[in-house]
């Protein structure tokens, strides 16, 4: 089903660069990615309710109406342009999808609100069979539905086995203090006498929390915990695009140095200030779009030891992701009229983006396409990885799993070829990994991500072993 080919690009988040994390006024019926594993039927757990005026209410009726099937009831509070976007058949389609991927539904856990614009939106936190989704729930000013949503939900989380926790403190900080981008960050601070040497952990593009959460993973969270068992500092942050998501967006000039590489820069200055970090072996390791931009990132950071790239993508982003999202559809041997459908519009929109990053006029002026302004996909083109990191003559690490399917295995021998011989620059292919670096048999899809699966040890060996040994 088309839900499979957003959530593609959702976990890359090569879609939304410039994206909020706040819940947008729905102007189109919309219905966030989910993604597909064995059938399971829905089981309805929650009592309905009568319907009460106040928004919270209203979203949790709502979600049990759906947990109940009862689909038409469902149907009628809905306004007129979601009655035209999600008729009644498409509405069911959709919750079943929703419990095939999930599993069954179990219960609502919370339900908060949060009103943008005219609208009112409830948040219900539900938990299914074998993972949590938002259901976000947009009502108008007289009740109706007027915009429906599902997204990953909080997640549980555990440490992995190679996580020994009474051998470092976690610390809150700020990155950027001071500045018009402020961002909460947390400093994993291992016990004992300084000073450490350290890693900067650099997102993917797409609003990223400090731990990169996706489904039920928290990449960086266990990239964290991991490095700082071993005795190494880690400082890890919530993204821009996260934090000031509506502000970033609605700027004309924004550019990847505004995303990724201006906040980095300063993580960076911030650890060369504390006197428990080791200012001449500081790090930054970067994942997927910051994997691509760590040798930029090490450029700007004059005093930095060197850099790590974590499934550093060196191909055009709009070629991953239209590679990514026919990956998707072909996991069940076939994809749907739907999902061709879905990806022909696709195709239409990264189309006009070349338009744009060719300096061709387009009818889409300064708006939005693909979640970023003409100024950024045009920045965006110009940067060139490999002559980046070719410029880059400090220390370098790249690492690849060879299960990922979003950054794959080519982009990783774009880089050997470019850098291999180069004696200060170690490549490492991990065979179970996927994106995350979580491990797995078989071939990798959306679907892998909402089971927990910690970042390999092997990679935080191989950090810890690259970093402490740089000179």
């Amino acid at each position: 089903m088309w839900q499979r080919l957003a959530l593609g690009l959702l976990l890359l988040g090569a879609c939304n660069p410039a994206s909020s994390s706040k819940p947008s006024a729905p102007e189109e019926s919309k219905v966030e990615p989910t993604h597909r594993v064995p059938q399971a039927s829905a089981t309805a757990t929650a009592e309905v309710v009568a319907p009460a005026l106040d928004t919270e209410a209203r979203g949790r009726h709502f979600v049990e109406l759906l947990s109940n099937e009862r689909f038409a009831e469902a149907f009628a509070e809905f306004d007129e342009k979601m009655t035209a976007g999600l008729p009644q058949p498409q509405l069911e389609k959709v919750w079943r999808g929703l419990t095939s991927a999930a599993g069954a539904f179990v219960k609502i856990e919370q339900v908060k609100v949060v009103k943008v614009g005219a609208y009112e939106t409830a948040i219900v936190g539900c938990v299914f069979g074998t993972t949590n989704l938002d259901a976000k729930v947009a009502f108008d000013a007289q009740g109706k539905v007027a915009g429906l949503f599902f997204s990953p939900g909080t997640q549980p989380y555990s440490d992995p086995a190679y996580v020994d926790r009474s051998r470092f403190d976690e610390l809150e900080v700020t990155v950027g203090q001071g500045s018009e981008w402020e961002l909460p960050a947390v400093l994993t601070l291992p016990k004992g006498k300084g000073p450490f040497r350290a890693v900067v952990l650099v997102h993917g593009s797409g609003p990223n929390d400090r731990d990169e959460s996706v489904g039920a993973n928290r990449p960086f969270k266990d990239l964290a915990s991991g490095l700082a068992s071993l005795g190494i500092a880690v400082l890890r942050y919530d993204k821009r695009t996260k934090v000031h998501g509506a502000k970033f967006a609605a700027m004309s000039d924004a550019t990847i140095d505004g995303e990724t590489i201006d906040d980095a820069v300063a993580a960076v200055e911030l650890l060369r200030k504390d006197a428990r970090i080791d200012a001449k072996h500081i790090v930054v390791v970067g994942h997927s779009l910051g994997g691509m931009l760590a040798p930029a990132i090490g450029l700007r950071s004059k005093e930095l030891a060197g850099v790590a790239s974590l499934a550093g993508s060196v191909r055009p982003m709009l070629d991953l992701m239209l590679e990514q999202v026919e990956k998707i559809a072909a996991l069940d041997g076939h994809g749907s009229a739907e999902e061709r459908a879905e990806i022909e519009k696709l195709r239409q929109k990264v189309e006009q983006v070349r338009a744009i990053q060719a300096g061709k006029p387009t009818a889409s002026g300064d708006e939005l396409v693909l979640g970023a302004r003409p100024t950024y996909w045009k920045h965006l083109a110009a940067f060139d990885p490999l002559k980046t990191a070719a410029a880059y003559r400090k220390p370098m690490f790249f690492a690849q799993g060879e299960r990922d399917y979003q950054v794959t295995k080519v982009d990783f021998d774009l880089w050997k070829r470019e850098l291999g011989g180069r004696k200060d620059v170690r490549f490492k292919l991990y065979p179970k990994a996927n994106h995350l670096f979580g491990e797995g048999e078989g071939p990798s899809g959306p679907e892998e991500y909402q089971r927990r699966s910690p970042v390999t040890p092997e990679l935080i060996k191989d950090l810890a072993d690259w970093l402490t040994k740089l000179p």
